[in-house]
């Protein structure tokens, strides 16, 4: 009897676990897997500044621009790119010289960083094998545009101001004030970019994308270049080269050129920059493409616009022409930093203040100009003068910039109507 129990006990209890019904499990998305090739570029920025101490302290960037593998999107903007310090190196003697005039004596110091380790959004790490990079300071796009299209005054202020926006202003804020002393230690700066090149192939799995996935058309044909180009020594007929970084679309989205076309063009013209702030400019065009598939065709387009330092104030014109230039403000604060000390010297009656005297020495030689400026009126107006001397000299008498493009420069380039292949997308 008692085992009859058991066993109807034990049997109910096992249709009542049948009974419960078990949630179904999460199947992940089939994936593919995808090899991006060795040579393809990694454009990244530090999210945050770090102190230059020693190789092989760790870094940590952003990845910018996304990776193609032909039409495949392999790397999503926004993955994490890890490495460190592999040497550190001297900085240009005209760095040093321009750091001494004002005030500081802290040699400048150049980081080259290796990434090794690529993680991406969903946490997946992956190794990779990359050269090393020397960082650009902050990057910005320089496009020709129409007059109608072009940015008022309340847009370039607003532009200029979005630093100030960033994260991390307690710490950037520390940063300037260290910098600020005769002696500090260096810093890779927040934003810093990194242009980093595979050296070996990277396996990544990636979603499989539908056929039905849209295809926008590109306004521009996205380029890196992989030839150097600087107006002071690239003469007209210099062959340049560059590849596709990212897959053009065009009319009813049919896919012209894949990431990894290589584009092939000449230097047409360029001017080396010069004394009394002439500065470079250049012109480049790009006329042939190799195909993935080893053929060659012509291609008519014009550059519409770079990216590069924000600090080297490039131009591009309608014609293609990049240029150098001069910032008007500093052309118009240079003048005006003679009213200082030009009032304190025609008014000997004037007293001033420790306050007016620190600003006219900081002026010409930083922290340690502002505390020797406190010894009389005198040297404070001496330091104004030198202040104001330093910048008319840079404004309008020292020797202009060339247009400097390294390798791996983005370019955007605008194909035109008569393009061939254009032609042929429209039909």
């Amino acid at each position: 009897m008692k085992r009859s129990v058991v066993w109807i006990l034990r049997s109910c209890l096992v249709l009542g676990l049948a009974a419960i019904p078990v949630p179904a499990q999460e199947t992940n998305p089939e994936r593919e897997t995808l090899v991006v090739a060795p040579g393809n570029d990694f454009r990244a920025a530090l999210e945050k500044g770090v102190r230059l101490k020693a190789p092989g302290q760790p870094i940590t960037a952003r990845l910018l621009e996304p990776v193609y593998a032909g039409e495949v999107l392999a790397i999503p903007a926004g993955a994490t790119l890890k490495g460190h310090v592999s040497a550190i190196s001297a900085a240009p003697k005209r760095k040093r010289a321009r750091r001494l005039l004002d005030g500081d004596f802290t040699a400048p110091k150049t980081a080259h960083v290796t990434f090794d380790q690529l993680v991406l959004s969903d946490g997946t790490m992956l190794p990779i094998h990359s050269d090393s990079a020397v960082g650009l300071g902050r990057v910005a796009n320089s496009q020709y545009l129409p007059k109608a299209q072009r940015p008022g005054i309340r847009q370039k202020v607003k532009g200029a101001m979005a630093p100030l926006r960033e994260p991390n202003k307690l710490q950037r804020l520390g940063e300037a004030v260290v910098t600020s002393l005769p002696y500090h230690p260096e810093y890779i700066d927040q934003g810093t970019v990194f242009d980093t090149a595979l050296l070996s192939p990277v396996t990544v799995l990636i979603p499989i994308q539908p056929d039905t996935v849209s295809r926008q058309a590109s306004d521009y044909l996205r380029l890196h270049l992989l030839t150097p180009v600087n107006s002071n020594t690239s003469t007209a007929g210099t062959q340049i080269e560059a590849v596709v970084s990212q897959p053009y679309y065009q009319a009813d989205h049919q896919l012209l050129y894949p990431a990894g076309t290589r584009i092939t063009g000449t230097v047409q013209n360029a001017s080396a920059a010069g004394w009394m702030k002439r500065n470079g400019r250049i012109v480049f065009a790009f006329s042939s493409v190799r195909m993935p598939d080893g053929t060659t065709r012509e291609i008519h387009s014009t550059v519409g616009g770079i990216q590069a330092e924000r600090s080297e104030g490039l131009d591009v014109g309608k014609e293609g022409e990049i240029k150098a230039t001069t910032s008007s403000f500093a052309r118009l604060l240079a003048p005006v930093s003679l009213v200082g000390p030009s009032r304190a010297a025609a008014d000997t009656t004037l007293q001033r203040t420790a306050w007016s005297r620190s600003v006219e020495g900081r002026k010409g030689f930083g922290l340690l100009g502002a505390g020797a400026a406190q010894a009389s009126a005198g040297t404070a107006i001496g330091f104004g003068y030198f202040g104001a001397a330093k910048r008319l000299c840079d404004a309008f008498i020292t020797k202009g910039s060339n247009v400097e493009l390294p390798v791996n420069t983005p370019i955007f380039l605008r194909l035109d109507s008569s393009d061939p292949s254009v032609a042929l997308a429209t039909r």
